[in-house]
C-alpha cells in the first residue's frame, strides 16, 4: 500500500500532507475554476493541495486585476501585493509546491498534479481508450486555446480602447459572441459523436472541467444554450445534478460566472474612447 510520503516522489521532492502543493487561485477565474473542479472530481485531498484565495480589484478602465493576499507568507516574501512579482503573467492559477517552484496554466497544474499522484489511482479523468482520451483532449484544447482567449473580457476591453475595435457591450460584444458560438458549434458536433452523459463517455473526464467554466460564460452572455447547443446543454444538465460540481459552482459564485468586470468603471472609460 502506498503512504503518504510515498506519494508523487519527484527527485526528492515529496507530495504529501506534511509537505503539500499550494493553489493560488480566485472565484472568478475561470481557469482557476478547470483545476478547482480537477481537484474535487479526482478526489485530491484537500491535505495535499491547499487552496489560497488571491485579492481581487480593477483597474480604471473596470478590468478585473489579481493580488496576492493580504498577510500571505509568499506576499511578505516578495514585498508587494502586485501578482506579477510571484508570476509575470499576473493571472491565476497558480501552483506552488514547497520546494518554491511554481507552475502555471491550468493544463500544466493538471497533469503535474496528475503526474504526483500514486499510480493506479482511482477516479482517472481520461478514458482508456485513446481515441477517447484523444476526444477528452481536443474538447480541453478547444476551449483553452480557440475559445478563451477571445471571448475573455480583458481582451475585449483592451482591443476597444487600445486597438480600434468596435464598440459594444463588452458581455455581448460581437466578437465575443462570435467566437463562442463558433467554438461551442464545434465542441456539439463533436459531442454529438462522444458523448454520454457528460462530454465524453458516461465518466466525468478533464472535458467537462474545462467546459463547466466557458458554459458559465456564455449563460453570462445570455447564449441560448439549449436552443442553440442541445446536446451540450443536456451534459450541462447532468453536470449540474453531481453533488461535487455544484457544489464547487457553489462556492465560486453560482452557475452564471457573477464577475467579469466592473461596468461603472467601464462605462466612464467607454466615455472617454467616444470622446476622443
Amino acid at each position: 500500500m502506498t503512504s503518504k510520503k510515498e506519494v508523487g516522489q519527484e527527485k526528492g521532492f515529496v507530495f504529501s500532507s506534511d509537505r503539500p502543493f499550494r493553489l493560488f487561485y480566485h472565484p472568478a477565474s475561470s481557469a482557476s475554476l478547470r483545476v478547482v473542479l480537477y481537484l474535487r472530481c479526482r478526489g485530491v485531498p484537500p491535505s495535499l493541495v491547499k487552496l489560497t484565495s488571491t485579492e481581487l480589484t480593477t483597474d480604471n478602465r473596470g478590468m478585473l486585476v489579481f493580488t496576492m493576499p493580504e498577510g500571505d507568507p509568499e506576499t511578505k516574501k516578495i514585498g508587494t501585493k502586485n501578482l506579477l512579482a510571484f508570476n509575470p503573467e499576473g493571472r491565476v492559477p497558480i501552483l506552488l509546491l514547497s520546494n518554491g517552484r511554481k507552475m502555471t496554466q491550468s493544463g500544466p497544474i493538471i497533469d503535474y498534479i496528475e503526474d504526483c499522484l500514486p499510480t493506479g489511482a482511482d477516479k482517472t479523468m481520461l478514458p482508456e481508450d485513446p481515441w477517447m482520451r484523444a476526444e477528452v483532449r481536443r474538447i480541453m484544447w478547444i476551449v483553452a486555446a480557440d475559445i478563451q482567449p477571445y471571448q475573455n473580457i480583458p481582451f475585449i476591453i483592451q482591443a476597444m480602447g487600445e486597438w480600434g475595435m468596435i464598440k459594444a457591450p463588452p458581455l455581448t460584444h460581437p466578437l465575443r459572441l462570435h467566437f463562442v458560438r463558433r467554438e461551442f458549434g464545434a465542441v456539439e458536433k463533436i459531442m454529438c459523436q462522444c458523448a454520454g452523459k457528460f462530454s465524453v463517455g458516461d465518466e466525468i473526464t478533464l472535458a467537462d472541467c474545462f467546459l463547466v467554466p466557458q458554459i458559465r460564460n456564455a449563460l453570462l452572455a445570455e447564449i441560448d444554450l439549449a436552443g442553440e447547443f442541445p446536446t451540450m446543454s443536456r451534459v450541462w444538465e447532468n453536470l449540474l445534478e453531481v453533488e461535487v460540481i455544484s457544489g464547487v459552482l457553489e462556492e465560486f459564485g453560482g452557475i452564471v460566472q457573477p464577475l467579469a468586470f466592473d461596468a461603472d468603471k467601464f462605462e466612464v472609460y467607454a466615455r472617454r474612447l467616444g470622446s476622443g
